[in-house]
């Protein structure tokens, strides 16, 4: 969608602006820059030089990109300043400073624009010239957005890359830290990820997949759960442990299996969210305890035309009642087909989600049939369908049925829905 009001299409004054006197242009960018953050010309001549040099190579990109008002994907960050940038972690500017150069950088750009602007120096007419500044404004934004945004892509990856050369074996600071060998402090030094922070565990794994799937399938993960910072390392060749610093507002896992997209044949288990270095241990063991009994209770689907969703995203709140009913899963199973009967058949996932729901909703049918979008009359219509099938009344506070019906969660976790009759 264009920023520019109907009688805009093009800006051309802000190039002619930059065109006019580009090293002048340049220099005030530059000069603004240090002035905040003072570490581009405390490193050494070379980051200096280096730094007037991304000044300048970015100056025909916002140009063009404020002009025409198109951002092609992935040509925001010019190779003067993506080489730059690369350097940055090891002569140890921060990420916060890069951030804020970029901050700066738009800003100055754009008073220096207006003021300008203003003065007339810059102004052939045919226009309103706070319509053009509002049009430069906004598009400047967005460049600013997207370049910087590529710009912190490349630093972590050089980031990580740096801390993976100084650290002989990751493998080891880990386990260090998860069996408190190690203070937060150290942890923190060696990871380069900070311990006091809200943790969410979880492992992709996949038998045949490789390291490039797996990270691939990890940072989507991370993606969708705004974290903050990650942390991974692959013990074996197809299984990719991890940990994402989440805010408290992250999605849950329902919103997970409704937007991540998972490969055929992988699978992701996640642990609950806890805080601390012990919270770092906790949803760790959690995620592999959520592996090691989402391989032995919820096989992959033997048909080649099962969903490829199907039970690929695991968390610990789902096989809780198993991991506290013990480990004699044969022995679970039949306790589940004594209570629930054929309600564990594929063609009864719909009657499952309803009674998820229903207990969830302490027995409430009409909060039930509000979150199902559905009505009452129908929600009533398929707990009798469920009743019928077990042979006998259903109440939300029975433990056994209750228990039991957790557990399938598990074990027939991989059933294929049925298209549900209108009005059942």
């Amino acid at each position: 969608m264009s920023t520019a009001s109907p009688d805009i299409h093009r800006v051309t004054a802000f190039a002619e602006w930059i065109d006019k006197n580009p090293d002048e242009v340049a220099d005030k960018v530059f000069r603004a820059c240090v002035t905040a953050v003072p570490s581009f010309v405390t490193n050494g001549r070379e980051i200096e030089s280096a730094f007037r040099t991304t000044c300048s190579s970015f100056l025909p990109v916002v140009s063009k990109a404020v002009t025409t008002g198109e951002f092609a994907h992935g040509a925001s960050l010019p190779p003067a300043a993506e080489h730059l940038t690369r350097r940055l972690p090891a002569v140890g500017i921060k990420l916060v400073d890069l951030v804020l150069t970029y901050d700066v950088a738009g800003n100055e750009l754009l008073d220096a624009f207006g003021k300008e602007l203003r003065a007339g120096s810059c102004w052939s007419g045919g226009g309103d010239r706070a319509d053009m500044l509002s049009v430069v404004m906004g598009r400047l934004f967005r460049f600013r957005q997207a370049a910087l945004s590529q710009a912190m892509t490349v630093y972590r990856q050089e980031q990580k890359l740096l801390q993976r050369c100084e650290i002989p074996d990751v493998l080891e600071a880990v386990r260090q830290v998860l069996t408190s060998e190690s203070c937060d402090a150290e942890a923190e030094r060696q990871l380069g990820y900070r311990m006091d922070t809200r943790h969410v565990g979880f492992v992709v794994w996949g038998a045949g997949a490789t390291e490039a799937t797996l990270r691939g399938v990890a940072a989507r993960l991370s993606s969708q759960l705004r974290a903050q910072q990650d942390l991974m390392v692959l013990p074996d060749r197809h299984a990719l442990h991890g940990w994402l610093s989440v805010p408290e507002n992250a999605p849950g896992v329902d919103v997970l299996r409704a937007r991540l997209s998972v490969p055929a044949g992988i699978r992701i288990s996640v642990g609950m969210p806890h805080y601390g270095s012990n919270g770092f241990r906790i949803t760790h063991r959690e995620a592999l305890e959520t592996q090691s009994l989402t391989d032995r209770a919820m096989p992959q689907p033997a048909r080649s035309d099962a969903p490829v969703e199907a039970g690929s995203i695991v968390s610990f709140s789902d096989v809780v009642a198993l991991v506290f009913a013990g480990r004699d899963v044969e022995l679970a199973r039949h306790f589940v087909r004594s209570q629930l009967g054929g309600l564990v058949e594929p063609r009864h996932s719909v009657l499952r989600e309803t009674l998820r729901v229903w207990f969830e909703e302490l027995g409430s049918p009409t909060r039930a049939a509000r979150r199902l979008n559905v009505h009452v009359n129908t929600l009533v219509k398929r707990l009798n369908r469920a009743s019928d099938i077990v042979a006998r009344p259903l109440h939300a506070g029975d433990f056994a049925f209750r228990f039991a019906f957790e557990l399938s969660r598990i074990h027939h976790g991989n059933g294929v829905s049925e298209p549900l009759e209108r009005g059942h």
